[in-house]
């Protein structure tokens, strides 16, 4: 539903279908894989619509599964005009090294000061605490395990399971990449950047070595409210350029088939 502005701003002018995490309701399990994703949202779109040209698209982390499905697609010999991610990443899940934290920690004492490590010490302290009380909360049974925010925290274990044995293959597809500002907190050997959660961050979000045509665009905002109002406004106008340009592609590679026959 953090969707809903963008679908409404975007589906003014042409058709907008969401589709829904699995295990989110009901005792269904989440999905396990990317492939196994993909292959359930494709024969949910089939049902609206069995042939291409598609265009697909993705928010975080769900821009990875309709990566997947664009390859899954082309593979049945089906049209893809395009990706469009909305900040989804490429990179692989950090693991930083005895002397990449000491490095970030150095850097953290350099901006805020030397007390930043007592600082540091208490939150790890608080967060072992919360994360003892939740676990206390749903009990040794799993109690509680039909609430919304363990139907979520469900999902989302599986999602980073799935994204642990993803390697993300070549696709001849066009992909445009929306993102907010880079995030620079720490800088580490190698030109590696990290950002205030402690993951890399680049420019194209990592996916040059994975696609031959990537554009990407900054929009206002930041990962979480991109989608919403206001800057909701900006990212839409830059999408409806994208889809045009996409369209108007398809259409002239359609009068150059007609040409040719």
């Amino acid at each position: 539903l953090n969707l809903s502005h963008l679908a409404h701003l975007l589906g003014e002018e042409r058709p907008f279908y969401a589709l829904q995490a699995r295990g989110l309701y009901g005792d269904v399990e989440p999905h396990e894989t990317f492939e196994e994703a993909a292959a359930d949202y494709i024969a949910e779109i089939v049902q609206v619509q069995p042939q291409g040209p598609y265009l697909l698209g993705g928010f975080s982390g769900g821009g990875l599964i309709a990566y997947e499905m664009a390859r899954q697609l082309i593979a049945k010999g089906e049209e893809v005009q395009g990706v469009l991610m909305l900040d989804t990443p490429a990179r692989e899940i950090p693991n930083f090294s005895f002397g990449d934290k000491l490095s970030m920690l150095m850097q953290s004492a350099q901006r805020e000061g030397f007390g930043i490590l007592a600082k540091k010490i208490a939150a790890r302290i608080e967060w072992e605490k919360e994360k003892r009380r939740r676990q206390e909360e749903q009990g040794p049974a799993g109690e509680g395990a039909n609430s919304a925010n363990f139907q979520s925290r469900r999902i989302g274990d599986a999602f980073m399971r799935a994204l642990g044995r993803y390697r993300i293959p070549k696709v001849p597809v066009k992909v445009a990449v929306f993102r907010p500002k880079l995030d620079v907190k720490y800088r580490l050997s190698g030109g590696r950047l990290v950002d205030s959660d402690r993951n890399y961050v680049r420019e194209d979000n990592f996916w040059t070595p994975h696609v031959g045509h990537l554009q990407v665009f900054e929009v206002p905002g930041n990962h979480d409210n991109m989608v919403l109002e206001p800057n909701v406004r900006v990212l839409v106008s830059r999408l409806r350029r994208v889809i045009d340009g996409l369209s108007r592609n398809a259409g002239s590679q359609e009068e150059k088939k007609g040409v040719t026959a």
